[in-house]
């Protein structure tokens, strides 16, 4: 899986691209903690260009999401293809992390 970073005004994108499982567990870790700054108070996974995650990478979700809920950050998950999407919703994360749809997430669906 390949892991890109970018930051701009306190919210910190990384894009992952291919499988997400067991295997890549460290690496999105590492990423993770490298756009953990003080000056990052949202972290938003780009989930355009994952095909597939394991229960490894929907556990590691739900630990991420806590650790920065901990730290007054927030995690958001932003477009999942239609296969992923309905993992995280089997697994009930979308009832815990927000996700973002073409922009739009789903708290500001919820409030509309």
């Amino acid at each position: 899986m390949k892991i890109t970073q970018e930051t701009h005004n306190k919210k910190a994108t990384l894009r992952l691209e291919g499988n997400f499982t067991y295997t890549q567990r460290k690496a999105f870790q590492e990423a993770l903690k490298t756009v953990s700054t003080d000056q990052v108070e949202e972290v938003v996974i780009d989930l355009s260009q994952v095909a597939f995650l394991d229960s490894a990478a929907l556990g590691l979700l739900m630990i991420s999401h806590r650790q920065l809920d901990g730290e007054k950050r927030t995690l958001s998950l932003a477009y999942p293809q239609p296969t992923v999407r309905q993992i995280l919703e089997l697994a009930n994360l979308h009832k815990t992390i927000p996700m973002i749809d073409a922009g739009v997430s789903t708290l500001a669906k919820k409030s509309a």
